[in-house]
């Protein structure tokens, strides 16, 4: 007999963010909506770093890719338009991080967002990510603000490979930031004055964004497209 399990937010702290998002409509592609909810004075978009497939751990930032392939750096930069992603035997020398951004934009984003909370705890929540591995439901998890790490290794080592947190956000709600399972950037909702210190952190690649800003792979329509 096969055991089915309805995924529901009823009674957990995602309920509230999970209710604000947008849903998928019929324009083509998927849009920070429907990542993000609405009624913040700033969006921004924070590029996960690419990596070398090479494993020495090198990284590279999106606008310098973009500049070497001659591309638009912009908030629906698409990694299918950097030319510059391929190696010599044809496999992709540099990859963009799926899931999450890497440890040291995760702690330029505390570093920025620091003096926002009050000291009362930051939520973090995982969603889709464990409803891919057969979890029953997701999973909501506190710390104080300063602590995600610790969070992020509870998780990874009671649920092998798993990335996230999907979403972060403060007792008071007042910013949000999500990196989807599944993209390979993440996006914030805040005030004003953090996206400035995020905007001007150097440990953070990150660009305004609006709600309407597509986040899908095939979202570039401002560069060509690559030859790949």
């Amino acid at each position: 007999m096969t055991v089915t399990h309805t995924w529901s937010y009823e009674e957990t702290e995602l309920a509230w963010l999970r209710a604000a998002l947008a849903p998928s409509d019929d324009r083509p592609g998927h849009v920070v909506a429907e990542l993000v909810p609405g009624g913040f004075a700033a969006y921004l978009r924070i590029f996960h770093r690419f990596e070398t497939a090479d494993g020495s751990g090198r990284t590279r930032r999106w606008r310098d890719l973009a500049q070497e392939s001659g591309a638009l750096f912009h908030g629906e930069l698409s990694h299918h338009r950097l030319l510059g992603a391929d190696g010599p035997d044809g496999r992709p020398l540099w990859q963009p991080v799926d899931g999450e951004p890497d440890a040291g934009s995760r702690q330029a984003l505390v570093r920025a967002l620091a003096g926002t909370t009050g000291g009362r705890p930051v939520f973090f929540g995982y969603d889709l990510a464990l409803l891919v591995r057969g979890a029953d439901g997701p999973a909501v998890r506190s710390s104080p603000p300063d602590r995600p790490e610790s969070v992020r290794a509870d998780m990874t080592d009671s649920h092998a490979y798993l990335v996230g947190p999907e979403f972060w956000w403060p007792q008071d709600r007042s910013w949000v930031v999500t990196s989807d399972y599944d993209l390979v950037s993440g996006y914030i909702g805040c005030s004003a004055e953090p996206a400035e210190r995020i905007l001007a952190e150097p440990g953070i690649e990150a660009l305004p964004v609006t709600l309407r800003t597509r986040v899908d792979f095939s979202s570039d329509q401002l560069n060509r497209p690559s030859e790949m």
